[in-house]
């Protein structure tokens, strides 16, 4: 039997994996984020979480052999639930860095590996101080822990950064947690990738590698769509060597790690390590269609057929086809009027699919976030140029407002 905690995300894409291969799984939710009547998964039990004592004993009694998290809201419940019930994970003593941005260069820091100038900030003095002896712009400051770019300012100049801190301090972020500070952070200059690995017994295999494309969109950083790297050139495979490097120090023993790092002129710098599925939506299909797999089911596979998994250890990474993923966006918040752009969308080479849209009526709030709130598109081909065009043209629609046509302001 096999725990799945708050399967949110991409995670009830893990759920769908495991249900398809049949597997003997349950889910744990707490009280507050329990699902709604009618919305649980057919002859899939729930577990509601009240403390950690009463919910281990519930999952011991139910033959809990593995708990895996469902998304970033259930990492740290997965983590400690696996330790009372004594069963393999993550190394226990780094829970808080792997959660907390400036614990998890601090690990780094004592691994002897490279990492990002960073600290932790409460107050407007404590930052007039840091910025007075760092001297040096751009930085970055952003909550310890959130997701999808919440709160993440690029800040130029030391009145910009003090913007940012009293606009992130004391606001509750997309983890529902009050932030009670910032991380300033040196800001990495380079090419941002991804790579998504699946561990064994802290063996770390690499499932899929991208390029990122990022705006800087009023001084926020914006993801625009990820493309993955079918054959890693020399930087890139230091960058993915670095990356497992990282994921030792992080104490990552079993599951799926979704890690960004950025590849500066004086080699890569870990931004941050997240130790679940990436997120918000993977498509099974269109995965399957380059890689031959997805990440969902890679983990499905490590959880119910380790010998499989096992043997992936020896096989070259080298995907098929290339993938580009794009969080699709709004030029503007508003009511979404049209979205008649999509025949276009549609009709653009390499074309895969689309999914979560956004309806017609709905209010379109930050569409700078990548929560996938506009919904994702999918692009699959063997030839990346062709891909690489596309992306282009969709941009265009995007910023130009004729992919999404929006009215008002969205309250």
């Amino acid at each position: 039997m096999i725990a799945l905690v708050i399967p949110a995300s991409s995670g009830a894409q893990l759920a769908d994996a495991l249900q398809e291969e049949g597997a003997a799984f349950l889910e744990v939710h707490p009280e507050d984020r329990a699902p709604l009547a009618g919305t649980e998964r057919t002859g899939i039990k729930t577990v509601l979480h009240t403390d950690l004592d009463s919910t281990a004993e519930q999952l011991r009694a139910l033959g809990v052999r593995a708990v895996v998290a469902g998304s970033e809201f259930g990492v740290t419940l997965a983590d400690e639930l696996a330790e009372r019930l004594q069963l393999p994970h993550h190394r226990h003593e780094l829970r808080s860095a792997r959660r907390d941005k400036y614990r998890m260069q601090r690990a780094l820091a004592e691994a002897g590996l490279a990492h990002a100038r960073s600290a932790v900030v409460r107050t407007e003095d404590e930052l007039r101080a840091l910025l007075a002896s760092w001297a040096s712009y751009p930085l970055v400051i952003k909550p310890f822990n959130s997701a999808g770019s919440d709160g993440c300012r690029i800040c130029p100049t030391a009145d910009e950064a003090l913007t940012a801190f009293r606009a992130v301090v004391g606001q509750r972020n997309l983890m529902g947690e009050i932030n009670e500070g910032v991380l300033a952070q040196e800001f990495l200059s380079g090419s941002q990738y991804i790579v998504n690995t699946v561990s064994m017994d802290g063996r770390h295999l690499l499932a899929e590698l991208y390029a990122e494309r990022i705006d800087r969109i009023e001084g926020s950083p914006v993801l625009r769509h990820i493309i993955s790297r079918t054959i890693p050139d020399e930087r890139e495979q230091e960058l993915v060597d670095y990356t497992m490097g990282c994921l030792d120090a992080l104490g990552l023993k079993d599951g799926a790690a979704h890690t960004e790092v950025m590849l500066t002129a004086d080699g890569p710098r870990l931004v941050e390590v997240n130790s679940r599925l990436m997120g918000p939506y993977l498509s099974p299909d269109a995965y399957h269609c380059a890689f031959g797999y997805s990440s969902p089911h890679l983990v499905a596979e490590r959880l119910l057929r380790p010998d499989d998994f096992h043997n992936r250890f020896d096989l070259p990474y080298g995907p098929a086809r290339t993938l580009a993923k794009v969080f699709l966006r709004a030029d503007r918040p508003g009511i979404l009027t049209s979205a008649d752009g999509l025949r276009e969308l549609r009709r653009l080479p390499g074309f895969h699919s689309v999914a979560r849209l956004p309806q017609v009526n709905d209010v379109l709030r930050d569409t700078q976030l990548t929560t996938g709130s506009c919904g994702t598109a999918f692009f699959v081909h063997e030839d990346t140029e062709l891909i690489e065009h596309s992306l282009a043209v969709l941009h265009e629609m995007e910023d130009s407002g004729t992919l999404f046509q929006v009215t008002g302001v969205g309250g």
